[in-house]
């Protein structure tokens, strides 16, 4: 009996002796395999082979490709694990999107009771994408913006940023509206395959109609195309084609009303859209100058949307400081784009007045025929007093 006694406390001492006996490991993670891009959950189970160990704490250690996403804490403390018992805590981890396939290493530190040394724990997580991913990663037009009736080069770069090869790659353009057709090939083309991250190029040449409204067209682009498992994929992008042209004003002296060439009169001014854009918050200004003075209440006179083929006209009094006044107007206006445009112009101004046109209200012709009726009466008079 003493001596099954003594041979427990024997035991017991030796386990003592021994103490707490924590190691950390990987229990599991899902998705498996992980997929960049995305999060991944990595439960990791804290076990303890000794006595009870007190103080028991994990870290996350962030290195390439694994981090926390925001407001996850790196480090959790555990608390107390019991003797041959085990505790989980749950990591939520995002991998980078950029990271390759193949396995890569997460960290952790843990450590426990009076040990203030942190064990490191580097466990493996397999990378893998689940599937393919070809973008249009840029596109070109050539001029831009276009002019309507003008012929463009449209380059589409594909390319693939998914972790696996792509092939049989069809890129459509989707030109049903009628405003744009292609030159020299059909609306679809092929590229056999493109390995992961790595581009191509294709060139649509594209013409416009001569009717095409002046906007921004939103052209649809489909990509079909297969992985290296032959899984079929059919994504649809959006590219923009901006179609505008340069504004073409012609501003002149559509009338003027002067009672002689030195009184103040008033001049009006035609502003004529000559091309084919639409124009908006158009205003006339007139400057100063040393052969005239201005006499308007104001010197600006708002004319507002000129649309294509149209005219507005602008009133102004002034008064002439010389005989041939010289005009100094500026035309202030956007496009359908809201892009600012200022255009000045010098506008010899030819004041005809009423005695240049033959009008005057005492011609010759009325005092000849005054003098001759004068004559006329008193001869009669002259004549009957006889």
């Amino acid at each position: 009996m003493k001596a099954l006694l003594l041979i427990l406390l024997l035991a017991l001492s030796v386990h003592a002796i021994g103490g707490a006996e924590v190691k950390a490991s990987i229990l599991r993670y899902e998705p498996t395999p992980a997929e960049q891009g995305n999060t991944v959950d990595a439960w990791m189970q804290l076990s303890n082979a000794g006595t009870k160990a007190d103080r028991v704490a994990i870290k996350f250690i962030p290195d390439y490709p694994f981090s926390l996403p925001a407001g996850q804490q790196e480090e959790v403390d555990v608390g107390i694990i019991a003797a041959t018992e085990s505790k989980v805590v749950k990591y939520t981890v995002f991998v980078d999107g950029n990271a390759p396939n193949g396995d890569r290493n997460i960290t952790f530190l843990y450590k426990y009771g009076s040990l203030n040394e942190w064990t490191k724990l580097e466990t493996p997580i397999t990378l893998q994408t689940q599937n393919a991913v070809l973008i249009i990663d840029q596109y070109k037009v050539t001029p831009s913006p276009i002019s309507p009736g003008q012929t463009v080069k449209l380059q589409l770069t594909l390319r693939n940023s998914g972790k696996i090869d792509v092939k049989n790659i069809d890129a459509s353009i989707d030109l049903e509206d009628g405003k744009f057709s292609t030159i020299g090939s059909g609306a679809k083309q092929r590229i056999d395959a493109i390995p992961a991250g790595e581009s191509e190029t294709i060139t649509f040449t594209l013409a416009s109609d001569t009717s095409t409204e002046v906007k921004v067209y939103g052209v649809p682009v489909t990509l079909s195309y297969q992985d290296a498992r032959n899984k079929q994929y059919n994504d649809t992008a959006k590219i923009s084609l901006v179609v505008n042209a340069q504004p073409e004003l012609s501003l002149t002296v559509d009338s003027t009303d002067f009672p002689d060439k030195k009184s103040p009169g008033k001049v009006n001014l035609k502003v004529v859209n000559k091309g084919v854009v639409n124009l908006k918050y158009v205003t006339i200004t007139l400057g100063d100058h040393a052969s005239y003075e201005i006499l308007s209440p104001s010197n600006e006179n708002y004319v507002g949307n000129l649309d294509s083929d149209d005219f507005e006209t602008a009133e102004f009094t002034i008064k002439p400081l010389t005989e041939k006044p010289l005009l100094l107007v500026k035309v202030d206006f956007k496009d359908p784009y809201n892009v600012d445009y200022s255009k000045t112009y010098e506008l010899p101004m030819r004041i005809i007045t009423a005695k240049d046109l033959g009008k005057d209200k005492t011609p010759v012709s009325l005092i000849v025929g005054a003098i001759v009726i004068i004559a006329a009466a008193a001869w009669y008079f002259r004549r009957k007093k006889r």
